[in-house]
């Protein structure tokens, strides 16, 4: 595997660099050292396809172990989006040991620089804790790319999949998924859709699901209720955005990044998601079982059902109303009551739509 270092890298570690071979772009990572926070931080990327990590953060004597860091690195960004095991290992096995080398040429810099100023704009959400920063990371994965005068633009995800699959031979991708229902009571009537998504999904993650799933816009706050068979209050999750929160007597209280839903599978547990506090719409999420050899790395909607009603419609009340009107042109307000949901962007639910939108919602 070769690894191509910038200037600055190189000075900084002391590398004595060997020559460089000809190796193919697959097996080739260019790596820059930057400075974020004042905090010294690595950005590498594929020179075949500009998918990479940041390692953030970094001590003097984590940077004299660069070649366990690297490794780390490519295996957890592979393991994020859910590669087999055994292709990730049959990957490092291929490339073989590191050589270290300078940079390439000026397009495999152009990619490294433009992966380093999005990662130095992101430097306030960068989490000071991970040395692997993950959501950085799927940022950076997900920043659309031209690879080639000729080529159309992709996301470097898709391109490392493509490559991979090319290497491999065969699917790449596999992972254990819950396959859930979620049911928003309309009284009488629902809209529910049945979702299927990696095991390992956050209930931050799990709201930015449903909001793309039932349409709704993200423009208020929500929580999470967990209920076991016995109807007793579990936990209780709540947005980070919450400013001010009674804590629960009944149940402990955490936020949704601090905890995955796979916590909440074996046994029958009820989960109530309420998104907006005033209008209070209930969601009811029911799951169904665990797939241990689910195909994708991001969550699909496979099944669903009835329309959601606009953000801000005033509850069960308002959205009956806004109902009766909008089926009647003859109402006195059905110009305007048309004109308003146009506003809140309202349309019939929309399955092809919805999953084009679940395939990059855990990327943001």
């Amino acid at each position: 595997m070769q690894i191509c270092c910038t200037k600055k890298l190189q000075d900084e570690m002391g590398l004595v660099l060997q020559n460089e071979t000809e190796e193919e772009d697959f097996f080739c990572w260019s790596v820059h050292l930057i400075t974020v926070n004042r905090r010294k931080t690595i950005v590498v990327v594929n020179d075949s396809n500009r998918f990479g990590f940041v390692l953030y953060g970094l001590k003097a004597k984590q940077l004299k172990n660069l070649d366990e860091l690297l490794i780390m690195g490519i295996r957890n960004c592979l393991r994020d989006e859910k590669i087999k095991e055994e292709i990730v290992e049959k990957y490092l096995k291929s490339a073989g040991g590191f050589i270290y080398a300078k940079t390439r040429g000026s397009k495999y810099v152009a990619r490294l620089n433009k992966g380093c100023e999005l990662i130095k704009g992101l430097g306030d959400s960068l989490e000071l804790s991970e040395l692997f920063q993950t959501s950085a990371t799927r940022i950076m994965n997900k920043d659309i790319v031209k690879m080639s005068k000729e080529s159309d633009y992709h996301y470097p995800y898709e391109l490392l999949c493509k490559d991979l699959k090319i290497f491999a031979g065969e699917e790449i991708v596999r992972c254990e998924a819950v396959d859930l229902i979620v049911k928003l009571k309309l009284y009488p009537k629902i809209a529910w859709r049945r979702i299927i998504t990696p095991i390992n999904t956050t209930f931050k993650e799990l709201h930015e699901i449903l909001q793309v799933a039932f349409d709704w816009k993200d423009y208020h706050l929500y929580e999470f209720n967990i209920i076991d068979d016995a109807g007793k209050y579990v936990l209780n999750v709540i947005s980070e955005f919450e400013e001010f929160y009674e804590e629960s007597k009944e149940c402990k209280t955490l936020l949704d990044s601090q905890v995955d839903i796979s916590e909440y599978t074996n046994q029958k547990y009820r989960i109530v998601y309420c998104y907006d506090y005033g209008d209070n719409w209930e969601h009811e999420i029911t799951i169904q079982g665990v797939n241990a050899e689910y195909d994708k790395n991001y969550p699909t909607c496979v099944m669903g059902g009835g329309n959601t009603p606009p953000e801000d419609v005033g509850g069960i009340t308002g959205y009956k109303e806004f109902l009766k009107i909008i089926k009647n042109p003859n109402h006195d307000e059905y110009e305007n009551t048309k004109r308003w949901a146009q506003g809140q962007r309202y349309k019939d639910y929309d399955s092809d739509s919805v999953n084009r939108r679940l395939k990059n919602v855990l990327r943001r």
